[in-house]
């Protein structure tokens, strides 16, 4: 599939299970009512910090999900192990890059968590950060190492789900960490198409400025059909972004996909109810027969013939 998999279900499934009895982890029940009082008479009397709930979920794993930096200072001065994971991989670290605390993430890292911890999907802890956009948790991983490049099971990067997101100064910060902005996946995607089909126009001119050009094609692996920037922005009715890409020198006769970006629009644009409503996110102001306009501006032929069309039984080909 070509969409951006976000594996933050797994974190969900922390909450599926029920804990055990209070005997048996008193300390992360108290933790998971946030019951402070609690918390601290059991770190009195010396309860043990480790002990674990059936799931997995200590009592660290739950003082980080309620994004509570205090408490998670107890734990972590009683003892606490920063790496523990519950049944399902999720880690404290997981957890607090999802709420994207900085104080949180740093105080773990500090405490001996492992900067490149995964789930079992393969989503490290810097996709969580970038995909949940805060540049806090994501330069206090990449200062301890972690790997910017890392992919998970379906090839995606950090970049990529940073770029999906919009997230500009994330985009930035693992730009300037060596981040791999060309390799694209099976689908063709790279972190500039993820941006692209989103409709995130400020990422999509800072990985242009990175080296990226209007000209390169999505070449997908099983479809075998390249895709323009300029295609796939009209195809997903970000006509605004369109035009700024032919600014920039996308070529509006482009047919590498076999068809130009005037016969995209002419399927885009939906009978009677326009380009429908509302518009795509990061679509902007501009409407599709103003975006032919630009298209026509910038030399768009009118004429232009469909090069590739598909045919079959009971069906006569469009090519031409």
């Amino acid at each position: 599939m070509n969409g951006i998999r976000f594996a933050a279900g797994w974190t969900a499934l922390l909450l599926v299970a029920g804990p055990t009895s209070a005997a048996e982890a008193p300390l992360a029940d108290a933790a998971e009512s946030k019951n402070s009082a609690a918390v601290r008479t059991l770190l009195e009397q010396h309860a043990p910090v480790n002990t674990a709930q059936a799931d997995g979920m200590t009592a660290l794993h739950w003082a980080t999900h309620h994004d509570d930096l205090d408490t998670v200072k107890l734990f972590i001065a009683a003892g606490a192990d920063a790496k523990a994971a519950n049944r399902y991989g999720v880690t404290p670290l997981s957890l607090a890059c999802t709420n994207g605390n900085t104080g949180i993430v740093e105080l773990l890292l500090d405490s001996g968590a492992d900067a490149n911890a995964e789930l079992p999907g393969g989503e490290t802890v810097l996709m969580t950060a970038s995909r949940t956009g805060r540049l806090g948790p994501v330069k206090a991983l990449i200062a301890r190492g972690a790997a910017v490049n890392g992919r998970e099971h379906k090839g995606q990067t950090a970049l990529m789900w940073a770029a999906a997101e919009g997230h500009v100064e994330v985009v930035d910060a693992l730009l300037k960490a060596g981040a791999d902005f060309r390799t694209p996946l099976r689908s063709g995607f790279t972190p500039m198409f993820f941006a692209i089909r989103e409709g995130r126009s400020e990422v999509v001119f800072r990985l242009l400025e990175a080296g990226t050009t209007v000209s390169d094609a999505m070449q997908p692996e099983q479809s075998g059909k390249a895709i323009s920037p300029l295609i796939l922005a009209v195809e997903n009715g970000h006509f605004e972004l369109a035009a700024a890409l032919l600014q920039t020198g996308a070529d509006p006769n482009d047919q590498s996909a076999g068809y130009a970006a005037l016969h995209a629009i002419t399927w885009v644009r939906k009978p009677i109810r326009g380009d429908g409503a509302p518009s795509p996110i990061g679509s902007g102001n501009l409407s599709s027969l103003e975006v032919v306009r630009e298209l026509v501006a910038h030399g768009a032929d009118l004429n232009v013939q469909l090069k590739k069309a598909k045919s079959g039984r009971r069906q006569f080909t469009t090519t031409g």
